[in-house]
């Protein structure tokens, strides 16, 4: 899988996280041992051991695409955290192991200050068989750090978002235009509309996943006749990250036709000469690709757009809801094309060089493709443009039965990838967790919350709030991020159920470094073998002989059980 992007680091982060807090000095785990008048030297040493590791972790999840050693170092990494986790876990039980049969001996009379005691009296033999585990993984461990220098990492600090999307122009192919009349009828009638508040501009976003059709909506108005007739002015820039309001102000400047931007990044120059050139005209701006949420810094950069013509328009093409928030106004909503639509856009890419009435083998295998592609226009162009050139029914066969990061130059994972890039740490994790579900499977929000939060994802934000509020905002960012689409009302059932696009699915597939896996998508796969979070498939009565297997699984953190019939019933209850 080469898509130049690291992956999967966000769950390891998460391990050393949960691992530093009970190793933190004044935490229960180093009084044990303390108060067992046991060395806890073997603690601190594991501990600082792995604060030198997650220093270089960063830059390794960055350099594992391009480095197999660096990828295999992590591998292992992974696996020598997943061993201290389990010692933790080992330890936690003893303990609790102690307190309950303390309660019993003292027939549920003890108090806690003689519960607490009872704690520290774990056995001798319980501590050496620790500390030999420990010593194993610890030393483990230390070689992972002592090949750091010989594998080039480095500390690393993330010093601002990387743009990885190629730059979008105002270029539009108009047969190249399926199943938007709608949106573009629309569209265009608010452009040539004037606001009855009276002001100098209006901001229009749309919004919507990634490969939706965003930019090539925004390229159908700004290249409409009426569109171009109705303003004096029209600039379109791709804003991308990272965000630079600068950049931003030359850009639309160079889109004018300014002379003399001799001004290098003066931010001042640069607004002043903007707002000279729009002063007194009706203009159309498209800012392409924003990401940047940020009130404060989005009032400052369209300062000099007030001096326009009343009637002015920007369009903001944008994945996160919130951007479009941030901009006051009301947004367009980017949904996914009709099957038939679908269809149509794709046989005009893979059927360019043929004609289908005399390929009907490659029509009938052509429709399950492009139905594997579930709307999305990215999948869609990208997928038959693999095709157009493959004559052989077998050839297309072969790209319908593989994933889709397995296609060869293909733009599509990368294009999603820019959404998880943009997640902060915490986010990442917890969509990552989400690949657990199999694909069309709609979820119950209050569900994967309680998930997140058994798995130690959510950490509360504020002291006087319950750590459910914390897990709420979670999931509500991951849904206006359009990560999350709701399930229409007609097939909830009476509850409100999400649901992932089958693309975002794979993707969180492959952030999760396949570490969350539905059993039955992988029978026969040694992704079982290595996965730590599973659901699988059976209902009430459900065959558990499948199940069986996973006894050997040592990593597991995670068996989700789901209803069979989770595709015309959802979620139900587990029985209590």
């Amino acid at each position: 899988m080469e898509i130049g992007l690291a992956v999967g680091g966000a769950f390891l982060s998460s391990a050393l996280n949960v691992l530093f807090e009970r190793l933190a000095p004044q935490g229960e785990l180093l009084k044990i041992f303390q108060r067992g008048k046991h060395d806890v030297g073997l603690l601190k040493k594991l501990r600082l051991t792995l604060l030198g590791l997650q220093a270089v972790l960063s830059d390794a999840e960055n350099k594992q695409t391009s480095n197999r050693y660096v990828n295999q170092w992590l591998n292992e990494l992974r696996d020598a955290v997943d061993s201290a986790e389990n010692l933790m876990e080992e330890i936690n039980y003893e303990v609790l192991r102690v307190k309950v049969e303390g309660q019993h001996q003292n027939h549920a009379e003890v108090s806690n200050q003689q519960v607490s005691g009872l704690n520290l009296c774990l056995s001798d033999g319980f501590f050496v068989n620790i500390k030999e585990k420990l010593e194993g993984t610890t030393k483990t461990l230390e070689e992972l750090e002592k090949q750091i220098g010989r594998l080039g990492l480095k500390e690393y600090l993330a010093s601002g978002k990387q743009e990885t999307r190629v730059p979008s122009t105002s270029l539009v192919n108009d047969s190249d235009i399926f199943g938007r009349q709608n949106e573009i009828e629309f569209l265009v009638d608010s452009l040539l509309s004037v606001d009855a508040d009276g002001k100098t501009y209006s901001v229009i976003p749309i919004v919507g996943m990634a490969g939706v059709g965003k930019t090539t909506l925004a390229k159908a108005v700004y290249n409409n006749e009426k569109v171009k007739d109705h303003f004096n002015l029209t600039a379109w820039f791709c804003v991308s990250e990272p965000y630079d309001a600068s950049r931003i102000t030359k850009g639309l400047l160079e889109e004018i036709g300014s002379s003399n931007l001799m001004l290098d990044n003066n931010f001042n120059q640069l607004q002043i000469k903007l707002k000279e050139s729009l002063k007194g005209k009706k203009f159309l701006i498209v800012l392409d690709d924003v990401w940047n949420d940020n009130y404060l810094e989005w009032v400052e950069l369209i300062n000099p757009f007030a001096q326009g013509e009343i009637g002015s328009k920007i369009i903001v093409t944008t994945r996160k809801k919130s951007v479009a928030m941030t901009m006051g106004n009301e947004q367009i909503s980017m949904d996914t094309l009709s099957s038939d639509v679908s269809w149509s856009l794709f046989e005009r890419h893979a059927f360019d060089n043929m004609d289908p009435k005399e390929h009907l083998g490659h029509v009938e295998v052509g429709k399950q493709i492009a139905a594997k592609c579930k709307g999305l226009p990215l999948a869609l162009k990208t997928i038959a443009g693999l095709l157009r050139s493959k004559s052989e029914i077998e050839e297309w066969r072969r790209i319908l039965t593989s994933e889709i990061w397995e296609l060869p130059d293909n733009g599509i994972l990368p294009t999603l990838m820019l959404s998880y890039n943009d997640l902060p740490v915490h986010l990442k994790q917890c969509f990552s967790y989400c690949a657990i579900f199999p694909k069309d499977y709609p979820f119950n929000k209050e569900q994967v919350i309680q998930l997140w939060i058994a798995n130690g994802l959510v950490q509360r934000l504020q002291k006087d709030k319950i750590i459910e509020d914390s897990g709420n905002q979670y999931f509500l960012e991951l849904r206006s991020r359009s990560l999350f689409e709701r399930v229409p009302s007609s097939f909830q059932g009476g509850t409100e159920k999400f649901l992932m696009h089958d693309l975002v699915n794979d993707l969180a597939q492959v952030t999760s470094s396949r570490l969350c896996i539905n059993l039955e998508d992988n029978k026969g796969s040694d992704m079982v073998g290595r996965c730590r979070h599973l659901s699988y498939s059976g209902g009430y009565n459900g065959d558990f002989e499948k199940l069986k297997p996973l006894y050997k699984l040592e990593q597991l953190r995670t068996l989700l059980p789901i209803n069979d019939n989770y595709h015309l019933l959802g979620i139900n209850p587990l029985p209590k």
